[in-house]
């Protein structure tokens, strides 16, 4: 990993992040690829980078990667090859993706087996880093599932022992992180990180278990729903027995991630114990209530609620029956473009955003609208979408973000670029209504998150309060380049 100067730190450069989705499956009777293959395609909106599924079958490793989507990845042929009872998978999503395979995950450890899928961003990786290729260590790709994987299989070499090996692992990185593994002949297990930042979850069916980035999975696959697993937690599930063991190692307070509720998570999905659709209505409730203080339907004299399409929709919902107004499905989205939130580049954003709505002409002319999304980030996608709806013929546009200024880079996996890129954190409110040319600017508050998803959040992006340190090299270390993390 490259280091660059402290003084780069509010440069125009990006931070790399590794926000993903895993799945792991273990079953008593039948092959697992198909269920891996399916989970995957459910999870295909926490990562449009590059996807992988490993197998083991007696002590021999079958995996295919691909940068490419799930659907597009693996043929029926593919899934017969993928053998064995037990295996994992992984989607990923990077700010930039390399042209080769090198950073697909899942990892396999060439000497025991072991193989890994990890989810979130490790904040003392550069560190950890040097100090291993000072002993010697030499590292073959930028993820740092690959560090991770070296510090598990080390000591798992030393004590054959899968709570041990994880215990070294949560005592050495810091950040935030999701992991699914595999030991040959012994079983499936998962480790997450002491303050809970990024999801995992555990289900079960007939003939054996799933850990998982989101229930949705468990409910696409119609099996049964356990819990999620605890901050600190590792679980792991027995090959032999198909048998559960669990131990929480230095659980700290909780800091749940607040994005997964507001945009990154599927509105299907429960995370801890909170439906994500139903914290998006709350933030519709709170949203109108506000929206009613500031008396800007009145002002604006506001015909319609337009969401803007998919994950702004139920807050949109409830806040035209809070505010009494019509609520019309005034974008319509083409279903074949992915997030153009987690495209790796302005230009693909742009003309992302270009090709991916379209506006209702019906709906859009002559109307004064309030226009709904879940949050404003860098601003370039709703500044275009601002001026798909003028050139359809709008009058007054108040736009509202269900979630509050973007002002802090992320550290913890989700793509939030530098400052100098969020444009909360370089424009007050009205600097930023006239730069996407909206009427009005309304954002949800921090108060405002804490009362719709009643959970102990971790909200660094918002408020700069960061629940895991951030060393100085991390800060300026996170660029962007092809290939890294």
């Amino acid at each position: 990993m490259i280091l660059v100067s402290p003084n780069l730190f509010k440069s125009n450069l990006s931070i790399i992040i590794n926000m993903c989705g895993i799945v792991g499956i273990i079953d008593s009777t039948n092959p697992v690829a198909s269920k891996l293959y399916f989970s995957l395609v459910t999870l295909q909106h926490r990562g449009q980078d590059a996807c992988g599924i490993t197998t083991i079958d007696n002590n021999e490793i079958y995996f295919k990667k691909n940068n490419n989507l799930v659907l597009n990845s693996f043929t029926e042929e593919d899934l017969l090859g993928l053998k064995g009872k037990i295996g994992i998978g992984h989607t990923r999503y990077a700010t930039i993706g390399s042209t080769g395979l090198t950073n697909v995950q899942p990892f396999v450890d060439e000497d025991t087996k072991i193989a890994m899928g990890f989810n979130g961003n490790i904040t003392n990786y550069f560190n950890l880093k040097e100090e291993l290729e000072k002993q010697g260590v030499v590292f073959k790709t930028t993820s740092d599932c690959e560090l991770i994987l070296y510090i598990f299989t080390e000591e798992y070499k030393k004590t054959k022992n899968v709570f041990l090996a994880s215990k070294k692992v949560i005592d050495t990185l810091q950040g935030a992180y999701s992991i699914v593994g595999i030991i040959p002949n012994k079983g499936l297990f998962s480790i997450r990180d002491v303050h809970g930042i990024r999801p995992l979850v555990i289900g079960k069916y007939n003939d054996g278990y799933i850990l998982s980035s989101e229930s949705v999975v468990i409910q696409t696959l119609d099996f049964q729903f356990i819990r999620d697993s605890a901050p600190g937690e590792v679980i792991f599930i027995s090959q032999d027995n198909i048998n559960i063991q669990t131990k929480v190692f230095d659980g700290k307070q909780k800091a749940h991630c607040m994005f997964e509720w507001v945009y990154f998570a599927r509105p299907e999905s429960m995370i801890e114990e909170r439906s994500v659709y139903k914290a998006r209505l709350a933030l519709g409730v709170l949203l109108g209530e506000k929206i009613k203080q500031e008396k800007l339907i009145e002002k604006y004299k506001i015909d319609v609620v337009v969401p803007v399409p998919d994950t702004s929709r139920s807050c949109a919902f409830k806040l035209s029956e809070v505010l009494k107004l019509k609520y019309r499905e005034g974008l319509i989205k083409n279903r074949y473009i992915g997030r153009t939130f987690i495209m790796p580049s302005r230009e693909n954003r742009v003309s992302g955003v270009h090709i991916k709505l379209n506006p209702i002409i019906s709906i859009i002319k002559d109307k004064n609208i309030l226009l709904v999304d879940d949050s404003i980030v860098r601003g370039t996608t709703s500044k275009r979408i601002i001026k798909l709806l003028r050139d359809a013929g709008a009058k007054n546009i108040v736009f509202v973000s269900s979630c509050p200024p973007i002002k802090y880079p992320c550290f913890y996996g989700i793509d939030m670029s530098t400052e100098m890129e969020l444009i909360a954190s370089n424009k007050t409110i009205p600097e930023i209504r006239d730069y996407m040319n909206a009427n009005e600017v309304v954002y949800s508050e921090i108060d405002d998150l804490k009362k719709a998803i009643r959970r102990d959040l971790c909200t660094a992006c918002v408020s700069g309060v960061y629940p895991v340190s951030i060393p100085e090299n991390c800060r300026n270390c996170f660029i962007k380049d092809k290939g890294l993390r």
